[in-house]
């Protein structure tokens, strides 16, 4: 794909989060009963949700503006779980799958036979689950038991929701022990949300979470507005010219919202009103960021720092090295690939900024956020961005593309 020097201006709605979207129709495939989750659009990653969920034995049938979801009824034989390149989907899956059946397959695309699971594994083996491999494709025999769940919080928050989601479904109390520090809280209290209005109580505790045994109740479930994905726009209006996203909830659980508070001290005019937010560009000023919270914004944040001029910096991302790509090296390499010039450390990105960018090859390594960062780059691109791997963005946002026109952007 060509993408051409171009100016954003102008409003859209933001899609349906991703992470709302996992957890909403999980737990309404452990609820006893029918729910219905609304949301308008969907992607790769929220699809290998709902056919996991088929694969264990819910019932989910598509309508206009969402699906049905009628919890789990077990069935006969092994079931085959596949949650394509979806770490979140597999994540949260896997404890729940052997609660249901003793036995199970698991494979998955991509980088995710690569991305961490060890420490879940080591658990899930001392709770009563064994493994035919310590990464996938793998076989897993024997049911889950209840117990006190010890894990670090500082590998993938994705592990303790998977076990959030577990613990309600047994018939005494379970605790989940943090030792080390939760890292990505943010995603842990999505998590939460959306139990509580399944019908679901969990107690937050000093060493981490306790949950008594409990039943999840079916309801009607409204997916809010993505903050990820819309932060690649949002950063376009502060880059230049006005950008409003609609359906952004502003008191949302989700970290990535924090992108307001990033524009504000970038230099932007930002206007944040009940649903939506306005981002019109005003000064671009070099930044530092803690990405502990808000792994996914870095691609975003570092075109925000080749645009203004000085030194921004990007750390405590560490874990980024384990995302659909290596993210702290691919969003290095594109931004020099763009002509800018950067620094990259063990957990962190430095940015030397130079108010602008020069255009380029880009490789998206299959990442996403990569191919919308590298999109977004065009607003202060001198000439092309040649992208390849455009198609990684059907992972989140298919209708990326559509909506990057929409608001004036031009690619071949």
């Amino acid at each position: 794909m060509i993408i051409n020097p171009s100016k954003l201006t102008g409003e859209i709605s933001a899609i349906p989060s991703k992470s709302y979207a996992h957890r909403a129709l999980i737990c309404g495939g452990l609820a006893r009963g029918k729910s219905k989750i609304y949301f308008d659009r969907t992607s790769k990653d929220i699809e290998a949700t709902i056919d996991c969920l088929k694969e264990l034995g819910a019932d989910i049938l598509k309508f206009d503006g969402g699906v049905e979801v009628s919890g789990i009824e077990k069935k006969d034989g092994v079931p085959y779980i596949n949650p394509g390149e979806s770490g979140s989907t597999f994540r949260f899956i896997l404890p729940l799958a052997t609660f249901f059946y003793d036995r199970c397959r698991f494979t998955g695309e991509g980088r995710l036979p690569y991305r961490p699971i060890k420490d879940l594994l080591d658990l899930m083996k001392d709770h009563g689950v064994s493994f035919s491999a310590d990464k996938l494709p793998f076989v897993s025999k024997g049911k889950i038991k209840a117990g006190d769940y010890m894990i670090r919080g500082d590998v993938s928050s994705q592990y303790i929701t998977g076990l959030l989601f577990l613990a309600p479904l047994f018939d005494e109390a379970c605790k989940i022990i943090l030792t080390s520090k939760l890292e990505s809280k943010s995603y842990v209290d999505i998590s939460l949300d959306v139990m509580e209005k399944f019908g679901i109580k969990v107690e937050e505790e000093i060493y981490g979470y306790e949950v008594s045994g409990q039943t999840y109740s079916p309801c009607d479930y409204k997916v809010e507005g993505d903050w990820s994905n819309a932060a690649f726009f949002l950063a376009a209006g502060a880059l230049d010219n006005e950008i409003t996203l609609r359906g952004l909830n502003t008191n949302s659980k989700q970290g990535d919202m924090k992108i307001v508070d990033v524009l504000k001290n970038y230099g932007a005019d930002v206007r944040v009103t009940e649903d939506s937010v306005r981002v019109r560009s005003d000064k671009r000023r070099h930044i530092d960021v803690n990405l502990e919270d808000v792994p996914d914004m870095l691609p975003a944040l570092s075109i925000l720092a080749a645009g203004a001029k000085g030194r921004s910096s990007f750390y405590n991302g560490k874990r980024l090295r384990l995302k659909e790509s290596d993210r702290l090296s691919t969003t290095a390499e594109m931004i020099r690939a763009l002509g800018g010039q950067v620094e990259e450390r063990e957990d962190c990105l430095v940015i030397y900024g130079k108010g602008g960018l020069r255009g380029g090859v880009v490789d998206s390594h299959n990442d996403h956020r990569i191919v919308m960062a590298a999109s977004l780059a065009s607003v202060i691109s001198d000439d092309k961005i040649y992208l390849t791997g455009e198609r990684a963005v059907e992972k989140s946002y298919p209708e990326f593309f559509k909506d990057f026109k929409k608001l004036g952007g031009s690619l071949e």
